[in-house]
Parts: structure tokens; C-alpha cells; sequence
């Protein structure tokens, strides 16, 4: 193999180091297509070995033999750090949560199963109902086994890998105009941050990456079967977003099109009588004003200036226009200086109530809606600490608690009902 080919590796694992650092996660993809070499070998070889045993190259030739296990070449690890995405195997033993606290979650939930008695009757609750199934064999990540394809839609879950989601090239970048295009100059920067509460702006002639890499209109996921008929969305995270949320809490601000993004894919979930919550409608004044009131349960002594809550966020009306950009930048914070609640004019998002990749409950929630309370006399249920099985559902207590990125059990009632209160509640 060339030695520029071994140099060029050994130069990107430079740069994934020092990626402790946000700004050097993100100049790998620079806001649009990476290095080429970082996710395909030119000449299916590496250091003059074969790339695989049999010397057949994998797909486009890829450095995995999955588009996901290219992605968790780097994405994944051990310990949370900007990037990553999901928690390697040797950091997930019996008992202990998965790392990475990223607003979309960790993949590593998938690998989590529980089992627990209540009564004597047995209960068992599976990984792979913790959120989306990428397939990655390499990486021990299967598609899933209960549904065949997407819930309320087509999208064939054996197909399912994370450029299902991303495009991995980049193509699609903002104009200054907040217009999404594939035939622009190339993004010069990410799209998707809040530096401080400012964003990184196109000037005329410009573009950034949209939100995350996300794929916009006549993107067709391999083996999909489906074209994607939504843009992806206006939205913005603030640079340190894969972190505890014991002190402060991490906000992303979710714009406009955040949950019609999601219609690619499940768009029957967004049709009368299949689901019930008006998604990317406005939540009006009570639903509004009960957000903004709601602390906890039998709280509701809240203000607007500090109602928003990280386990229930809401969609804006910002679009990806420069103004709005700079909107939904000074609301990307994560040291409790924004927390305005929503206006009555926002919305209630699939993003509302689920994590993006997994979480550590089913249907990727962003909070236990099986058990009848989150917290037990003022403790996080856990299998370690005494509180009865139905509570715990198998878990340990530093597992429930991580559920909620270590959120102290002291900020919600000391026995604390479900969050759906957050909006429901009178």
C-alpha cells in the first residue's frame, strides 16, 4: 500500500484525538464531504494487507463492511466526547449505563435488555426497542426484530444504517438565504452550532452543512425504497452537547420542519387517527402556559424565563434564514442562560418525547412511561437501592439515572409522575 495512504490514516487519527475539542470533531467533515480516505480505502488494501480476509473489497469500498460500521469507526468509544455517538462494548458491563449523553443518545442503549419480576410474573424488555436499529454486524449492531420496516411507513429496518439519515457526502448545505441546495459552493463550515449563542452564518455566495449532515428532498437511502420529500430541518446544538446535565442543562434549539423531517420515513404516524399529537402545529395559549408553569409534580410555580426542561423540548417557528439562525444560536446554550419556554405559537416535535438514535427506554423516550413514577421517594428506581420491580424494571439506579444524563433525582418530586405533565398537567 502507498505510504501516503498509511499517513493519511495515521493524520486523521491525529485529528479524532484532539477531538476533545469541538471545533476539531468538526473539521473532519468541515461542515460537507471528509476526506475521502477517512471512510474508503482507494485500493482495498491497508499497510499491504487486505482489507478483508476473503480480498474482496467491501461496498464502495468502505473501511467497514457496513455504511454504520464506518461511521462507528470513529463515532464510537468509551468514554463521552463530542462526537461519539455510541459506547464501545468494553465500557458497557452488567449494571453500568452507556457514556455518551448526546442530545440524539447513545446507540449502546440497543445492547442494554432487562428482565425483572413483579408478583412472580416475569418481564422482559429487549435493546432493540430502545431506538433506531442501524445494522452494523461488525459492531454487534443487528436490524430490528420486531418490526420489519419503519412504524407507519416503509423503509425496510434491514436497510437501516446511519447515512439512512445523514448524508454522508455533505450535499446538502444553507445558503445565507436559509434556501437548502446541492448545487452550491461547498459548505465551508458545520451548519449546526452555537458558539456562545452565535451561529456560524453563510454570507452571500456561502453555504454551511445542514443540521447534523441531514439529507433534504429526492434523497434515496440505499435499499430504502423510499425519496425523501422533506428538507431537513432549521435547528442548532450548542458546541459542548455530549454532557452530563448534572448542573446545567444541554438545549438544542429544534426549528422549523424538525418533525416533518421525520415524516420521510414514518409519514403515516403524522396522519389523523395514527398520531394524536398535533406535530408542527401551534401548541396555543394553555398548552403553553402549562409548560411554562409545570417545575414538577404538584409544582406549578414556574416562570417563562426558566420553564424549558431538556427531557421535553419544543420545536420554534425559526427557519434557517440568517435572523432565525441567530435566534435559534442564542436559544443553543448550555449553561442555563436561556431557558424562555415555548410562546403559543410553537410546537410539540417527535423530538418532544423521543431521543433521535436511543435512549434508555423503549421507543427511544426521553423518559420512563412504563413504570407509575420516574422518581421513589426521592430516589431514581434501581435494583441496587430497594425500590420495588416495577419501578426499576431491571435497572440499576446509576442506569435510570443516566437515562436522564445524571439530572439529580432532588429536581423532581420526590415521587415524580411521568413528564407528559409537562404539558398535560392542571
Amino acid at each position: 500500500m502507498p505510504r501516503q495512504f498509511s499517513l493519511s490514516l495515521i493524520l486523521l487519527a491525529a485529528i479524532f484525538f484532539m477531538a476533545g475539542a469541538p471545533s476539531s470533531a468538526r473539521a473532519f467533515h468541515e461542515g460537507g464531504v471528509a476526506p475521502c480516505e477517512g471512510c474508503h480505502t482507494m485500493h482495498n488494501s491497508l499497510d499491504n494487507m487486505p482489507m478483508t480476509q476473503s480480498g474482496m473489497a467491501n461496498a464502495s469500498l468502505l473501511l467497514n463492511t457496513s455504511a454504520s460500521g464506518t461511521c462507528l469507526n470513529c463515532h464510537q468509544g468509551s468514554t463521552a466526547s463530542s462526537y461519539q455517538v455510541a459506547t464501545s462494548d468494553g465500557a458497557l458491563p452488567p449494571g453500568i449505563p452507556p457514556a455518551m449523553m448526546t442530545p440524539g443518545g447513545d446507540f449502546a442503549w440497543l445492547k442494554k435488555s432487562y428482565s425483572w419480576l413483579v408478583g412472580g410474573t416475569p418481564y422482559n424488555e429487549t435493546g432493540d426497542r430502545h431506538g433506531h436499529n442501524i445494522v452494523s454486524l461488525d459492531f454487534g449492531y443487528l436490524a430490528d426484530a420486531v418490526n420489519i420496516s419503519a412504524p407507519g411507513g416503509t423503509f425496510s429496518a434491514a436497510a437501516l444504517q446511519c447515512t439512512s439519515c445523514h448524508d454522508p457526502h455533505g450535499r446538502y448545505r444553507v445558503l445565507n438565504d436559509g434556501t437548502v441546495s446541492t448545487t452550491s459552493k461547498p459548505a465551508f463550515a458545520s451548519g449546526s452550532y452555537s458558539v456562545n449563542g452565535v451561529p456560524t452564518n453563510p454570507q452571500v455566495g456561502e453555504s454551511v452543512g445542514t443540521y447534523r449532515l441531514l439529507a433534504g428532498v429526492g434523497y434515496q437511502p440505499s435499499g430504502s425504497g423510499i425519496t425523501f420529500v422533506n428538507g431537513p430541518p432549521a435547528a442548532m446544538a450548542p458546541e459542548d452537547y455530549n454532557r452530563s446535565e448534572d448542573l446545567t442543562q444541554t438545549r438544542v434549539a429544534y426549528g422549523a420542519g424538525t418533525s416533518l423531517w421525520c415524516v420521510n420515513c414514518h409519514d403515516q404516524m403524522h396522519t389523523s387517527g395514527a398520531f394524536v399529537h398535533p406535530s408542527d402545529q401551534a401548541v396555543g395559549i394553555t398548552v403553553a402556559d402549562r409548560y411554562n408553569a409545570y417545575i414538577k409534580t404538584g409544582d406549578l410555580t414556574g416562570t417563562i424565563d426558566q420553564a424549558f426542561l431538556s427531557l421535553v423540548p419544543f420545536e420554534t417557528g425559526h427557519t434557517n434564514s440568517l435572523a432565525d439562525r441567530n435566534s435559534l444560536a442564542a436559544m443553543a446554550r448550555s449553561d442555563d442562560s436561556n431557558l424562555y419556554g415555548p410562546g403559543p405559537q410553537d410546537s410539540v416535535g417527535c423530538l418532544t418525547c423521543h431521543r433521535a438514535h436511543a435512549s434508555g427506554w423503549p421507543y427511544m423516550l426521553r423518559w420512563n412511561n412504563d413504570a407509575p413514577l420516574m422518581v421513589y421517594n426521592g430516589f431514581y428506581p434501581g435494583i441496587d437501592n430497594g425500590v420495588p420491580p416495577e419501578y426499576s424494571m431491571g435497572r440499576t439506579e446509576a442506569e435510570t439515572r443516566r437515562s436522564y444524563y445524571d439530572r439529580p433525582a432532588s429536581e423532581f418530586a420526590s415521587n415524580q409522575n411521568r413528564l407528559c405533565e409537562k404539558c398535560h398537567t392542571n
